[in-house]
C-alpha cells in the first residue's frame, strides 16, 4: 500500500473517532408548593359545637382580589375570645376573662359592682351593686349591653387579605317596635393576637401577618363585603406544628346609639343580632 493511502486511511479513522455519540439520561426535579391559608375556630354557631376544628383550607391560585379557592365545603365559626367555646346563636357571647363594666357612671359615686360570674363579662341577675348616690352627672348606660367577643385562627404559608360581608339583622322588643336600630348600630373592630394559650397554646413560632382595617366602623359599612384585614406576610415564621403557626384574630361589637358612646336607657329593651361572615381573598 502507498504511503498516500496510508494516510488517507488514518484520517478517515480519525474522523471516526472524533464523531462518536455518547448516550444520555436527562433528570429535571420540579416542586411546586401552592399558597394556602388555613382557617380554624369551631365548626357551628350554637355553642355545643366542637372546637378547635379547620373550617377552611384555601388555595390562593385565583386571580389577584378574588375570593380563595377552599378546599373544605362546609362553614365554620368563631369562638369567644380567649376560649375554644362555640359562639352562641341564640345568647350573648363575651370574653369571660374581662369583667363586667359597672352600668352606673358619671357620678361622684358610682357605687361598686361586682360581676358574679354566671355569665362573665356581661350584666346578668349575678351581678351585685352597692347602692350609690346620684348628682348631675350621674349616668345609667354602656355597661348594660355587654360587648360581643369573638375570635378565629389562621395559619398560611403566603401573604392574604380577608374581607367581611354583615346579613341577617334581627331585633326584638323595643329595638324592633321603635325601627330605629339597624346595622350602623353594632360597631365593629378587628385585632391581631400573635401567641397566646386559649386551652390550645398557638402563635409560639407565628408572627404577625399583616394590618387590620377597621378603624370606627359599624356593620353597615359590610353591607358588601369590604377589606377587614390585608396581608403582607405569611403567619409561619419557623418550622412547626399548624397551631405553632397560627395567629388569633379577635373581633369586637358594641351596640351604639349612633353617637359613639355606647348604650343608653332611651333606647329601650331588647335583642339585636347580625351575622358577619369572613372570607379569605387572594392579596
Amino acid at each position: 500500500m502507498s504511503m498516500k493511502k496510508l494516510l488517507m486511511a488514518g484520517g478517515a479513522a480519525s474522523l471516526l473517532l472524533g464523531s462518536t455519540a455518547y448516550a444520555s439520561i436527562i433528570d429535571r426535579p420540579f416542586f411546586k408548593v401552592l399558597g394556602v391559608v388555613v382557617v380554624w375556630g369551631a365548626d357551628g354557631v350554637n355553642g355545643t359545637n366542637d372546637a378547635p376544628v379547620v373550617s377552611d383550607f384555601v388555595l390562593l391560585t385565583p386571580a389577584s382580589g378574588a375570593a380563595g379557592a377552599d378546599l373544605i365545603g362546609a362553614d365554620g365559626a368563631t369562638v369567644v375570645t380567649g376560649t375554644l367555646d362555640a359562639i352562641i346563636d341564640t345568647d350573648v357571647n363575651a370574653d369571660g376573662t374581662v369583667p363586667a363594666v359597672n352600668p352606673v357612671f358619671g357620678g361622684a359615686d358610682n357605687g361598686t359592682f361586682t360581676d358574679g360570674g354566671t355569665t362573665a363579662g356581661v350584666l346578668d341577675a349575678s351581678d351585685t351593686l352597692t347602692a350609690f348616690g346620684v348628682d348631675a352627672g350621674s349616668d345609667v348606660g354602656a355597661g348594660m349591653a355587654n360587648t360581643h367577643q369573638s375570635s378565629f385562627y389562621v395559619a398560611s404559608n403566603a401573604a392574604f387579605d380577608i374581607r367581611a360581608q354583615s346579613s341577617a339583622f334581627v331585633a326584638t322588643g323595643d329595638f324592633l317596635t321603635d325601627g330605629t336600630l339597624g346595622m350602623a348600630n353594632i360597631s365593629y373592630d378587628m385585632d391581631i393576637t400573635v401567641s397566646g394559650d386559649d386551652g390550645l397554646p398557638f402563635g409560639s413560632v407565628a408572627q404577625n401577618p399583616g394590618t387590620t382595617v377597621p378603624t370606627g366602623s359599624d356593620l353597615s359599612d359590610y353591607a358588601v363585603a369590604a377589606p377587614v384585614f390585608q396581608g403582607t406576610q405569611r403567619t409561619a415564621a419557623a418550622r412547626g406544628t399548624l397551631a405553632a403557626q397560627s395567629v388569633r384574630f379577635d373581633n369586637t361589637y358594641e351596640l351604639d346609639d349612633g353617637t359613639g358612646l355606647g348604650y343608653d336607657l332611651s333606647m329601650g329593651s331588647g335583642t339585636v343580632q347580625a351575622d358577619m361572615v369572613f372570607t379569605v381573598y387572594v392579596p
